[in-house]
């Protein structure tokens, strides 16, 4: 059996509405290294100010400098980075790609044509950036397109899951602890899998016990993201969402399939500006 291991690289924050505060929410890419490969899970968000000056939403880190310095912490450079599989095509999701030009981007074609024509209330998530540098790719080896589930290679495979976007798909890889699930924006935070226990949310709803919480940035109907996500539960041990501070950052060393505390989980606010001399 083959196995990887899981590194979740932070590579920046967003600060976002959320009930009258502001919510800190962590945006994530993911490094699956194992049996020869090394291949990165998403690409994460530009440059902040590219972010404001598009969508008026400020935070930190993201663009090239943040990925650049978040491989070099491991070791690496864009240059090793053999395929990049994307989730969607959301600007949090999938920038800089042209920081990895030979690699091989791996998504749905159903996320492709979303991007080119996106329901209506995602049209400012998609970026034309993004579109162009994959329909530059004219090579095979540049540019794999899914029709559904996918073995990508043994051990690591995708699965089709239409809901927050029209191609969302998951990563499921094989570790030497069990079966984890990337399951990016399919359920962003610890919350959305665990919405009646109290480790996973500071507001645990006990109506939704055996169920789950499901987003409002959605292509698919509530009940098709339901099934979606009980498919990735009967097909891996833990989830690790795009967007909750909680996630382990070394799988399988750091190993759980719901967080001990709920710090970390909502509503935090953004760090005062520091004070000038």
């Amino acid at each position: 059996m083959s196995h990887y291991r899981i590194t979740s690289l932070q590579l920046g924050e967003l600060y976002l509405p959320h009930g009258g505060s502001v919510m800190r929410d962590p945006v994530h890419c993911w490094l699956v290294r194992g049996e020869g490969r090394t291949i990165l899970v998403d690409s994460g968000m530009a440059d902040i100010p590219t972010i404001h000056k598009r969508l008026r939403v400020q935070g930190t880190g993201g663009g090239h400098p943040a990925l650049i310095a978040a491989l070099a912490a491991e070791g690496l450079t864009p240059t090793d980075i053999s395929h990049v599989v994307l989730t969607h095509m959301h600007f949090d999701h999938a920038d800089n790609l042209d920081l990895f030009p030979d690699a091989c981007v791996v998504v749905q074609r159903a996320e492709l044509l979303a991007a080119v024509d996106p329901v209506p209330s995602q049209r400012i998530f998609y970026w034309k950036s993004t579109l162009d540098n994959l329909m530059a790719r004219k090579r095979p080896a540049q540019l794999m397109l899914l029709d559904g589930d996918h073995q990508l290679f043994p051990g690591i495979r995708l699965l089709s899951l239409p809901s927050h976007t029209e191609g969302m798909q998951v990563v499921i890889v094989d570790t030497a602890k069990g079966r984890a699930a990337i399951v990016s924006d399919l359920g962003d935070h610890y919350r959305y899998w665990f919405p009646a226990d109290a480790r996973a949310t500071s507001h645990p709803q006990r109506s939704l016990t055996g169920a789950y919480l499901t987003g409002n940035i959605r292509s698919e109907s509530e009940r098709d993201w339901q099934r979606a996500m009980r498919r990735v539960q009967d097909n891996s041990d833990i989830v690790i969402p795009a967007h909750d501070f909680r996630i382990p950052r070394n799988i399988p060393e750091q190993w759980f399939a719901i967080p001990d505390s709920t710090d970390g989980d909502l509503a935090h606010e953004p760090p005062e500006p520091a004070a000038s001399a």
